[in-house]
C-alpha cells in the first residue's frame, strides 16, 4: 500500500546519470546516502502505519462502546482491532503493510463505517449518529492529515538524498578538476 520500494523507486530513477547515447550509466547516489535514505524512509513510514494503526483502534473502540451488547459487528470491530494491534507489533515494515492490507481487503466484506442493520441492530440514521457522535469528522480530517504530513516527509527526504548526492556529485568534479 504505501511501499517503500516504490518511494526508492522513483528517487533513485530521478537521479541516474545517463550517458552520451541515453543509456543508464549509474547512479547519482552513493551507498551511504541510498542506506540513509532508506533508514529514513523505512522509519517514517512506520510511524506513519503506527500512527493511522492507532488512530483507527481508538476511533473504533469508542464506536464499539456505543454499540448494541450483542451486535455482530462489535465482532467485526474487535477483529479489525486485533489485526491493528499485529501490525503495529509487526517490526518489518513490508510486513507490516501487508498486513494492514490484508486487514483492510478483509474488511470490505463488511465495511465498518457503512450500516448492515443485520450486523449493528440500527437503522442507518442511528449508525450514522453513533459515528458521528464518536468523532468520524475529526477522525477522517486526522487521517488525511496523517497522510499529507507522510508524503510532505518522503518528499523532504527525497529532496535531502537529491540535495546531497548533487553536492557530492559536484564536489568530485570539482576535485578532478583540481588534479590536472
Amino acid at each position: 500500500m504505501f511501499s517503500i520500494k516504490i518511494i526508492t523507486l522513483l528517487t533513485v530513477f530521478c537521479l541516474i546519470k545517463p550517458n552520451g547515447a541515453g543509456v543508464i550509466k549509474r547512479s547519482l547516489f552513493s551507498d551511504d546516502i541510498q542506506k540513509e535514505f532508506e533508514q529514513h524512509i523505512q522509519l517514517e513510514t512506520e510511524t506513519f502505519l503506527n500512527n493511522i494503526f492507532r488512530s483507527q483502534i481508538n476511533y473504533f473502540n469508542k464506536v464499539k462502546l456505543s454499540l448494541p451488547a450483542n451486535c455482530k459487528r462489535i465482532n467485526d470491530i474487535e477483529t479489525y482491532i486485533y489485526k491493528l494491534e499485529t501490525a503495529i507489533e509487526e517490526k518489518n515494515v513490508e510486513k507490516k503493510d501487508n498486513i494492514y492490507l490484508e486487514t483492510f481487503q478483509s474488511m470490505g466484506r463488511t465495511p465498518l463505517l457503512l450500516n448492515k442493520e443485520s450486523d449493528t441492530g440500527m437503522s442507518d440514521e442511528e449508525y450514522q449518529k453513533v459515528l458521528e457522535d464518536n468523532d468520524l469528522n475529526d477522525f477522517m480530517k486526522n487521517f488525511l492529515v496523517e497522510v499529507a504530513v507522510y508524503f510532505w516527509k518522503m518528499a523532504k527526504a527525497s529532496g535531502k538524498a537529491v540535495e546531497t548526492s548533487i553536492d557530492d556529485y559536484l564536489e568530485n568534479i570539482k576535485k578532478r578538476n583540481n588534479l590536472y
